[in-house]
């Protein structure tokens, strides 16, 4: 379950970001923010997966934030990473690979996951997402959508509980991920 209870934030510079917010978000449902350029949607995603509060640095928080029992200002980064997938806005900055393969194995070698898991896993993956076209290729050849796709492939293979979309259908097609608009957020939660 995600739980945002009374959560204002403002960043720095700027006055009334979000302003008393509050969701709940059960077990297999799947919610989509939407609204103009600058409303918080991005905000909401950040208080969700954990970058708000531990890598925005200056901003005001208030309220709380809890994802599948854990207070998000009080856990460790890696520990809401195994529960919370997040695919930013623009998937080229969450990369650390050149090629798809090692792209979609990555998140699970560096959680340390034995060679056999990984190896179901990246299958299950290609399987359950239909991108054996992504396959053996470089990223960098890659139109915005299929490394939205990619990106998305790379987050899925971790088996989070809770996938944060920031914008998913910018650069994608709405038979991936469902449609909303350029200018949406989506957060779902596996069943």
């Amino acid at each position: 379950m995600i739980q945002i209870q009374d959560v204002s934030f403002e960043y720095e510079k700027e006055q009334g970001t979000l302003s008393h917010i509050d969701l709940n978000i059960q077990q297999g449902e799947c919610v989509v923010l939407t609204g103009e350029s600058g409303c918080g949607k991005t905000t909401v995603t950040k208080l969700i997966n954990g970058l708000i509060p531990h890598f925005v640095e200056g901003g005001t928080l208030s309220g709380t934030t809890i994802v599948n029992g854990m207070e998000v200002p009080k856990t460790e980064m890696y520990r809401l990473a195994e529960q919370v997938g997040s695919v930013f806005q623009n998937p080229k900055s969450q990369f650390f690979n050149i090629d798809s393969d090692s792209e979609i194995t990555f998140g699970l070698e560096n959680a340390g996951v034995e060679p056999k898991k990984i190896k179901e896993r990246y299958e299950a993956t290609v399987s359950a997402l239909k991108i054996q076209s992504l396959l053996g290729r470089n990223i960098f050849s890659m139109s915005g959508g299929e490394k939205q796709s990619l990106a998305f492939a790379s987050v899925y293979a971790m088996n989070p509980s809770v996938f944060v979309l920031d914008e998913p259908d910018g650069t994608q097609t709405p038979l991936v991920f469902g449609g909303g608009g350029a200018d949406s957020k989506f957060g779902c939660r596996r069943d």
